[in-house]
C-alpha cells in the first residue's frame, strides 16, 4: 500500500494584523499586537478557559496565541511541524473587511497577496482557498485572478453578514461550477459573525419570507449560516462541488444524539395532527448530502470533541462514506489540543482504512480540478 498523504482540507493561517479593530471586544486586537501584553492577558485567559466552555471565548484565547506570529507563514511551518512531511494543507482566506468590526491593519487584498506568496514557496503542499464575499466590488476579476495564481478553490463564511445564495455570487459560482473548483464553506451556529445593524428588512428570509431570530448579532447570524440555504445554490448549480465545514457543529450534532425522533424524519402523525419534530443542522445535512452528489461536510473542529468520534466511524460505513473530508480548524482546534493529538486522536479511533478513506481518498476527488464535474444524482 502506498504511504498515506494526509490532507487537512480546512485550515486558517491568517494573524492578528488581518482582523478588524473590534474583532474581539475590550481592545484585545490592539493589545495582543503589544507583545508584554499579549503574554501576560495570554496567562490569565488560559485559567480562565479551564472553567469555561463559551466558543466566543475559546475564540479571544486562540487569537491571543496566534498573536505571537508575525506572518502568516510562521503560522503554516508551526502547523506543519505537527504532521508527517508530505501532508499537504487547505489554507482558508478570511475577508473580514465588511464584517462592520472596524478596519484591519492590513486589509484582505493584503492578506491574498500574502497567500499567493505562501503557495509559490510551498506549491506542492498548499491549497490555498479566496474568500469570497457578495459586497466586493470587482469579486470576478479577483477570483479568476488568484485562480490563475494556484489558488485551488472558494472560501464561503456567510455569517460574517451575507445568504450563500446572494446573486452576487453567481458569477463566481459559474466559474467554479466550469472549472471544477470546490467551495467550502462555514456552517455551523458559532464562530465568527457580523456586527452591523439588524433592520426590520433583515428580519425577513429573502427565500422563504419566514420571521427570522436571534436577540443579537451572534444569534442573528444562525440565519445566515444555516444548511437549508444552499438549496437555493444547488438548484441553480448542481455540479457545484461544496463542503459544508464543521458538518454542522458539535451543539447540531448533541442534538442529534440526544433528541429521541428518527433522524430523516421531518414530520409525524399524532392524534390525526400532523407535528413538526425538532430537527438539527447535522440531519439536514445528512438528507442533502444524500440527495446532492456533489455535496461534502468536514469534521474541522467539531471532531475535537472525541465523544462524536464513534459517529464520525458510524457514518464512514453508510453510502456518505465517499463524501466526508478531514479538516482540523487550525489554529481553533488548538484550544483543546495540538494538532497532532487531534490527528492522532481521529486516525487511532477509526483505524488506518477510515482514516485514509477521509484524509486521502475523499479530499484528493473533492479538491481534483476536473472541468467535465460529475453530473448531479
Amino acid at each position: 500500500m502506498k504511504p498515506l498523504v494526509i490532507h487537512n482540507i480546512h485550515t486558517h493561517i491568517f494573524t492578528i494584523h488581518h482582523v478588524p479593530a473590534r474583532f474581539l471586544p475590550f481592545n484585545l486586537v490592539a493589545a495582543f499586537k503589544i507583545q508584554f501584553w499579549n503574554k501576560a492577558i495570554r496567562k490569565i485567559l488560559h485559567w480562565l478557559s479551564i472553567f469555561t466552555n463559551n466558543d466566543q471565548f475559546g475564540r479571544i484565547v486562540v487569537m491571543a496565541d496566534a498573536a505571537e506570529h508575525e506572518k502568516q507563514e510562521e503560522i503554516l511551518v508551526d502547523m506543519m511541524g505537527f504532521y508527517p512531511s508530505q501532508t499537504c494543507f487547505g489554507l482558508l482566506a478570511m475577508d473580514f473587511d465588511y464584517m462592520d468590526a472596524g478596519e484591519p491593519e492590513q486589509d484582505y487584498l493584503k492578506q491574498l497577496q500574502q497567500l499567493a506568496a505562501i503557495k509559490q514557496k510551498y506549491a506542492e503542499q498548499v491549497i490555498p482557498f479566496m474568500a469570497i464575499d457578495p459586497r466586493r466590488p470587482g469579486l470576478l476579476d479577483l477570483a479568476k485572478k488568484y485562480i490563475d495564481l494556484g489558488f485551488g478553490g472558494f472560501k464561503l463564511y456567510p455569517p460574517l453578514g451575507y445568504y450563500p445564495f446572494d446573486e452576487r455570487l453567481d458569477e463566481v459560482y459559474a466559474l467554479a461550477e466550469a472549472e471544477g473548483l470546490p467551495i467550502i464553506t462555514h456552517c455551523s451556529p458559532g464562530g465568527i459573525y457580523w456586527r452591523g445593524k439588524i433592520t426590520p428588512e433583515l428580519r425577513i428570509h429573502p427565500k422563504t419570507g419566514e420571521s427570522l431570530k436571534g436577540r443579537n448579532n451572534f444569534e442573528f447570524a444562525r440565519n445566515f449560516s444555516n444548511p437549508a440555504n444552499y438549496e437555493y445554490v444547488i438548484e441553480k448549480f448542481p455540479r457545484l462541488k461544496i463542503c459544508l465545514a464543521h458538518f454542522g457543529g458539535g451543539e447540531e450534532w448533541d442534538k442529534y444524539l440526544e433528541n429521541h425522533w428518527p433522524p430523516a424524519e421531518v414530520k409525524r402523525r399524532l392524534d390525526g395532527k400532523e407535528t413538526r419534530l425538532p430537527i438539527s443542522w447535522f440531519t439536514t445535512i445528512i438528507e442533502m448530502m444524500e440527495t446532492h452528489g456533489n455535496l461534502y461536510a468536514d469534521i474541522a473542529y467539531t471532531a475535537h470533541e472525541e465523544r462524536f468520534l464513534p459517529l464520525i466511524k458510524v457514518l464512514l460505513n453508510t453510502k456518505l462514506r465517499e463524501k466526508i473530508l478531514y479538516g482540523s480548524d487550525c489554529y481553533m482546534v488548538q484550544l483543546d489540543k495540538s494538532e497532532r493529538a487531534f490527528s492522532i486522536n481521529v486516525r487511532g479511533y477509526l483505524g488506518e482504512k477510515d482514516y485514509r478513506q477521509m484524509a486521502e481518498t475523499n479530499p484528493r476527488i473533492f479538491l481534483q480540478r476536473d472541468k467535465a464535474a460529475s453530473p448531479p444524482p
